[in-house]
C-alpha cells in the first residue's frame, strides 16, 4: 500500500512544477515568520514588530498562493513564476532582508523552475542513421 501511494504521489509530481511550488512554499514559511516571532533570551525577549511585519504577511501569503497554484493548476505556472519573482525582489526592500535573504533566494529558485519548467516529456535521443565516409 505504501509503494503504490508513492507511486501515485511519484506520477502525480511529475505532472507538474513539483520543487518549484516546494522552493516557494519555503521562500514564503521563511519571509513570513521572523517578523512575528518572538525570540526570548532568559528574560529577555526580542521581537521584530514593525511595518515590515504587515508587509511580511502580505508577501508571504502572496507567495504561499502561488505555491499552491503551481502544485494545482500547472498550466498557470508562467504567471506564478513571474509573479513570486517579483515579490521575492520586493520582499528584499520591505521584509527584513526577504527573511534574511534565505527567503528571498529560495523564492527566486522556485520562481525560476516554474518558468523554465514545461510538462513535455524529453525526446530520446535518435540513434545515427547515417554512415560516416572516412577520407582517404
Amino acid at each position: 500500500m505504501l509503494l503504490r501511494t508513492w507511486r501515485r504521489f511519484t506520477a502525480w509530481r511529475r505532472v507538474r512544477p513539483f520543487w518549484a511550488g516546494l522552493f516557494v512554499a519555503v521562500g514564503a514559511l521563511l519571509i513570513l515568520f521572523p517578523p512575528f516571532a518572538g525570540l526570548k533570551f532568559g528574560d529577555l525577549m526580542i521581537s521584530m514588530q514593525t511595518l515590515g511585519g504587515v508587509s511580511a504577511l502580505l508577501i508571504g501569503t502572496l507567495l504561499g498562493i502561488c505555491a499552491v497554484a503551481l502544485w494545482t493548476q500547472p498550466r498557470f505556472r508562467l504567471a506564478s513564476g513571474i509573479v513570486t519573482v517579483l515579490l521575492s525582489l520586493v520582499a528584499i526592500v520591505v521584509t527584513n532582508f526577504g527573511g534574511f535573504i534565505i527567503g528571498t533566494l529560495s523564492s527566486l529558485l522556485g520562481g525560476a523552475l516554474a518558468v523554465a519548467w514545461t510538462d513535455e516529456p524529453k525526446k530520446a535521443k535518435e540513434p545515427k542513421t547515417t554512415q560516416e565516409v572516412q577520407p582517404t
